[in-house]
């Protein structure tokens, strides 16, 4: 598959319909590691302080663009630690462009910004065991598993362990 050509892009008030319907998505919440439904009001909450540094807000979410400007998903960094040079990672491709490669261009992408721009020093993010297609994007793009938590979620009415991933910038 050739690599796909993505821009990110601070989120914009015109972004409130895209992030209401991702945040809320059934499908997403099965495998994202946070169970809370978002209200427009509090998404819009979000985007108008979304022009603030990742210094003072802790974390960065862009959205993912095709060169025609068509959003595809977004991309996080959230838990910014600056004396420590790290932070977590997360994606989330729109059901429409996935298993196209936008999921590792966003990677790299990101990583990109967060080595070279931000100086970090490495990067992580937590992976439900049930989420093959995330847990094979990550390790793909160069993220080691460092570990795994047992029954760490409770999901559908059992409790479902977690994979831990870590990329050092090298």
């Amino acid at each position: 598959m050739s690599k796909m050509t993505l821009t990110y892009r601070a989120l914009e008030p015109e972004d409130i319909t895209l992030l209401y319907r991702w945040e809320n998505d059934l499908e997403v919440n099965e495998v994202s590691l946070s169970k809370v439904p978002f209200s427009k009001y509090i998404l819009e909450q979000y985007i108008s302080h979304a022009q603030m540094d990742i210094q003072e807000a802790g974390q960065v979410r862009f959205i993912l663009e095709t060169t025609e400007g068509i959003a595809v998903g977004c991309v996080d960094l959230y838990e910014y630690n600056a004396v420590d040079r790290r932070a977590g990672i997360g994606i989330l491709i729109d059901k429409d462009f996935r298993a196209l490669g936008y999921g590792s261009t966003a990677i790299e992408l990101i990583k990109n910004y967060a080595f070279n721009v931000l100086g970090l020093h490495q990067l992580y993010c937590s992976v439900g065991i049930e989420n093959t297609v995330s847990l094979n994007l990550f390790e793909s793009v160069g993220f080691e598993k460092i570990g795994l938590r047992k029954e760490w979620r409770f999901i559908n009415g059992n409790f479902s362990d977690v994979v831990e991933f870590q990329l050092l910038n090298k």
